[in-house]
């Protein structure tokens, strides 16, 4: 198997996600456990980086530059950052990525995040609910997304 710029992280992540789906596909794992597991691993990637993020929205980098050096609250603060993942991963995810090549491709498109607010979180989760993602998702609960260069 030949695949170019793939780390080792990122190829072995890839091999889990081609097995547990292929456990799905087969009726020897449940959905939800694969689910569960390749969702542990894809927020694993961004824990404690929202700073470093480059997509953001608006109201993310206000609650940056204001608690500048100090950084924003953590947990239990409106102002807490979060990293939204802009894609779902769903079970005909699990059913119809069938190599460890498209999973490379499938869990770089799933690591797609924005830092947001907790509260802004909150909004988009209630738009995931009505099946909204991606852009959809960001002007439904009325999030900016911005880019901004990082260090």
């Amino acid at each position: 198997m030949a695949l170019l710029n793939v780390d080792d992280r990122e190829l072995r992540a890839a091999r889990v996600a081609h097995v547990l789906a292929r456990g799905v596909r087969d009726e020897e794992v449940a959905p939800a456990d694969a689910l569960r597991i390749l969702r542990h691993e894809l927020r694993r990637r961004n824990t404690n980086r929202a700073l470093k993020l480059p997509l953001r929205s608006k109201e993310a980098q206000r609650v940056i530059d204001e608690y500048g050096p100090a950084g924003p609250p953590k947990n239990g603060s409106n102002d807490a950052l979060h990293a939204d993942h802009l894609w779902p991963l769903t079970e005909e995810t699990l059913r119809t990525t069938t190599s460890v090549e498209a999973w490379v491709d499938e869990l770089r498109r799933l690591s797609a995040v924005a830092v947001v607010t907790a509260l802004e979180n909150y909004r988009l989760m209630a738009a995931e609910k009505k099946n909204l993602w991606g852009p959809d998702k960001y002007a439904a609960s009325g999030v900016e997304l911005i880019e901004v260069a990082t260090h």
